[in-house]
Formats: structure tokens, sequence, C-alpha cells
């Protein structure tokens, strides 16, 4: 049976002040807001390279898009694969934003974690790992 669901186009995260996240997110991630963020924006929405898009959402009450798994875990809703993964570990280190060590996943890959300011947890994936060819 074909699936009619194409891709996934966009997400929405929940935050206090959709500028302040904005800009979180511009100095952090490199995400552009398409349009200006006002000061009393209640939305915003950010591009990603592959034509996709993150809403910010101003949320009445506190709340984040994390979830606890049945294990006890802190699971996140969202996994950005990125380039040049070592080099934007450090940048996030630099920026002073809240970040947990790399974790070598073998066949999966490696990440990490990231905290926008609303405490929204966000997984940061370097990709698969190109397994060299037998020969």
């Amino acid at each position: 049976m074909e699936s009619f669901i194409k891709r996934i186009e966009t997400i929405y995260l929940p935050v206090a002040n959709p500028k302040s996240s904005a800009e979180w997110y511009e100095k952090n991630l490199k995400l552009k807001a398409v349009g200006p963020a006002e000061s009393d924006a209640t939305q915003v929405r950010l591009a990603l390279e592959s034509g996709q898009f993150i809403f910010l959402i101003q949320s009445k009450e506190t709340v984040k898009a994390n979830f606890t798994e049945a294990s006890g875990e802190e699971q996140c809703l969202l996994t950005l694969q990125v380039t040049d993964f070592q080099r934007f570990h450090e940048e996030l280190h630099a920026n002073g934003a809240t970040i947990t060590a790399i974790e070598d996943n073998d066949d999966c890959g490696q990440n990490f974690y990231v905290y926008d300011l609303d405490g929204n947890k966000l997984d940061i994936w370097s990709g698969w790992p190109v397994v060299p060819e037998s020969k």
C-alpha cells in the first residue's frame, strides 16, 4: 500500500517569547526567521535548508516539547542532522548554549543534545556513519 504522506513539512515548538527564541535559534543554530520577528509576535517561522520549517509558537502556559519515556528517560521531539558535527558542538559550547557531551552510538552515528531558551531538548545528530566497502 502506498502512503499518502510525502514528508514532514513543519514542526511546532512551544516557547514563551517567539522573538527571543528566534534570536536564540539564529545565534546558535543559524536558522533564519522568515520575515521580521516583531516584539509582540505570537509565532515565528524558521526556515531549514531542506525547505522545511520550525514554528516557534507562544504558549499560554509553560510547556516543553519533551516527554518522558516509559524507562524514565527524557526524550525530545526533534532530531536535526548537521554538517561539521564536531565544529557545531564547539560553537554551541563557545556561545554558552546548554549542551550535553557527544555520544558515540556506533552504527547510528554520534549525537548530543542542546536545550533552547524554553528547555526544549533538541537532538543534534552527525548522520549515519560512512561504512567502508569490503574488498
